[in-house]
């Protein structure tokens, strides 16, 4: 409720003119009815922003004006030059409506007259309002919110000294409501039946939002508004007892503030404490690229404060292994951060497993773990299929101190990005994004690969991290929640933002073996939460800071394993001899036959362990394929046995 005191103390000689309300003025739609005439309006100053590099100007208000709520009590009145103006003042202005860019302001000022003063109270306002279009019958007038509210988002605050806030964290939809279940726990992957409800939550984010400015117009602000003490501003920090004048400019309204701002800064978290005796962790890197120019950093000093960053945060964590994501599909890239890494911690500190450099460009991911610690039991396996854009590898590794085996997968299914998007990769509008189909099948593939390599180890615990690219309650996981893989983050544990929401795009997902044994599992928000501008990049030179902050886009996982809980001594399935691929060498049409067992499956790999082909379970204890599809070369084979046994062979096709 707005109330107002006048002491009208008028001035001598002073001419009251025809007035025309600031109500009338502001009209109850987007633009003025007056737009382009001469008026004469009476307000009291509520706001003043003078010099170069603000607003140039003052807000001017009359809660008097009318009773109609749809029009706007306040103005703003743009005079680049206004002595003697003063927040209390209530004083007579005349000059000429004007809609500058979506905005209702008075200018070409011709006088002011001082009338006396005047106490106003702001008019109170929660978030999230009922209507978009109702911030326009607030433009221009001093507004209170005496609830808490969260900083959203930090992306323009350095440049131009913006800060996005909302009446709590803003989690992006389909992190929290299921496009396809009502329930969120259902594990469907068609059909659209809850995307009312994610489209509800969006429009419920977007109600709640509201920029913070700061008056200012120049870019880079000195300082930087609201920094805190370990020179950051944090996401999740808040600001309670907001008072501010309602402004519209660069197509948003915005807040610009009146009096001290109360803000409670987060501090920078510790590394999670996940407890166990083997610790994993996972970080995409943000294009860890030695090309310079290309992805990731631009020139050799920019590479040196990527590296310091990225080296800082592993150091910290010290996981005994960690999945790396998105470095430069080369043999350098990763040599080098490991070499960097060992230099930190201590030389042979982490061995490399990473598939060699494949095609040309994009990227690719990479496993460092501490030989010793574990070691690695059998082959590294690898999925790289013309499905997808990087192979995905899985390792098993044996606990030295214990024996104790696990597999541990990389994950990195196909970005958002609409670029080449056709067909149902398109985005559906559910909120998923394009490539929501071919991230669908990958993961559908990654089910059955995987399933293949605990049947033929014999090892049940496996855990999988990475960036996967989909939130938590996207098609992607549910492929893996019904393939029996458990989410191991709560629903609220955000590892990314994108647009001033949040949640994980990386996540950990483990068999229930694996799930079993796991002491802990959390995001170490090193990233999302701190502004962009924090990072390497030469444009950033006067905030960098020789820490973990600001090193990727992506927070770290971290996850803690009970190896003493971990199978010991594990043998893979008996390996049945007797079936045999014969090969035609005219139709390139390939019979397995000779066993006794009917075979449930089979799985056909290129010489670097990556899945070609995959045929479904069968009756019989023959199978026929057609491999004339598949260019010449050695082939492994490997079939699953009616009885639990394996058989495995290689092969020719010529």
């Amino acid at each position: 409720m707005l109330r107002s005191l006048y002491l009208v103390l008028p001035f001598l000689g002073t001419a009251l003119l025809a007035q025309t309300p600031i109500c009338t003025i502001q009209g109850n739609g987007a633009a003025s009815p007056l737009d382009g005439q001469v008026v004469t309006t009476i307000g009291t100053v509520t706001a003043v922003y003078q010099g170069a590099g603000t607003v140039q100007g003052y807000f001017i208000e009359d809660p008097t004006c009318d009773a109609n709520v749809n029009t706007s009590n306040g103005i703003f009145v743009y005079q680049t030059s206004a002595p003697g103006i003063a927040v209390g003042q209530r004083i007579q202005v005349t000059g000429t409506v004007d809609e500058f860019q979506g905005l209702t302001e008075i200018r070409n000022v011709s006088d002011v007259q001082q009338l006396g003063i005047a106490t106003l109270e702001p008019t109170t306002l929660l978030l999230p309002i009922d209507d978009l279009n109702n911030w326009e019958r607030h433009e221009g007038m001093l507004l209170r919110f005496p609830q808490e509210l969260v900083v959203n988002s930090t992306g323009n605050w350095l440049q131009y000294g913006e800060v996005v806030l909302g009446p709590e964290r803003a989690f992006t939809a389909t992190q929290l409501v299921d496009p396809n279940d009502a329930v969120a726990t259902g594990t469907n992957t068609t059909g659209s039946g809850n995307v009312a409800a994610v489209l509800a939550l969006e429009a419920l984010n977007d109600r709640g939002r509201i920029i913070l400015d700061d008056g200012r117009t120049f870019s880079y602000p000195e300082p930087p508004p609201l920094l805190g003490a370990e020179g950051t501003l944090r996401t999740g920090s808040t600001i309670t007892d907001l008072t501010a004048v309602l402004h519209y400019a660069f197509d948003e309204y915005r807040l610009h503030p009146v009096g001290a701002v109360q803000i409670v800064h987060v501090p920078r978290p510790e590394v999670p404490v996940v407890g166990g005796s083997v610790r994993v962790a996972s970080l995409n890197v943000l294009n860890y690229f030695t090309t310079l120019g290309e992805w990731g950093a631009a020139t050799t000093a920019e590479r040196q404060r990527q590296r310091t960053k990225l080296v800082a945060a592993l150091q910290a964590v010290d996981a005994d292994a960690v999945v790396l994501c998105e470095l430069e599909n080369n043999d350098v890239a990763w040599a080098d951060l490991l070499g960097a890494v060992n230099a930190a911690m201590g030389n042979g500190t982490y061995q490399a497993l990473e598939e060699g450099a494949f095609g040309s460009g994009g990227t690719k991911s990479v496993i460092f773990y501490k030989p010793a610690v574990l070691s690695e039991t059998g082959p590294l396996y690898v999925l790289n299929t013309f499905t997808f854009q990087r192979p995905h590898l899985t390792q098993a590794f044996t606990v030295n101190a214990s024996s104790g085996r696990f597999l541990l997968s990389s994950m990195h299914l196909r970005s958002k990005l609409c670029d080449n998007a056709t067909g149902g990769n398109v985005d559906q509008g559910d909120a998923q994004g394009c490539f929501n189909d071919l991230r669908r099948t990958q993961a559908e593939e990654l089910v059955a690969f995987w399933a293949g390599i605990r049947g033929s180890t014999g090892i049940a615990a496996q855990v999988v991290v990475g960036d996967m690219n989909a939130y938590a309650q996207e098609d992607p996981l549910d492929v893996f929640r019904e393939a029996g893989l458990a989410t191991m983050l709560d629903e609220e544990d955000h590892s990314y933002r994108f647009r001033g929401t949040f949640g994980a795009l990386d996540h950990v997902l483990a068999t229930s073996a694996m799930a079993s044994v796991m002491s802990g599992a959390a995001v170490w928000h090193i990233n999302s939460d701190e502004p962009a501008e924090l990072g390497y990049q030469e444009d950033n030179l006067a905030y960098y800071q020789p820490n973990a902050f600001r090193c990727s886009d992506h927070d770290m996982l971290v996850l803690g394993l009970e190896a003493d809980g971990l199978s010991v001594g594990v043998s893979a399935p008996t390996v049945i001899t007797g079936l045999r691929a014969l090969v035609n060498a005219g139709t390139r049409q390939v019979l397995w036959t000779g066993g006794t067992e009917p075979l449930l499956g089979l799985d056909l790999m290129d010489v670097q362990g990556r899945q070609l082909l995959q045929h479904s379970s069968t009756s019989s204890t023959e199978l026929r394929m057609d491999l004339s599809g598949l260019p010449s070369g050695v082939y492994f084979w490997r079939c699953a046995l009616a009885h639990g046994g394996v058989a495995r062979g290689t092969m020719v096709l010529p």
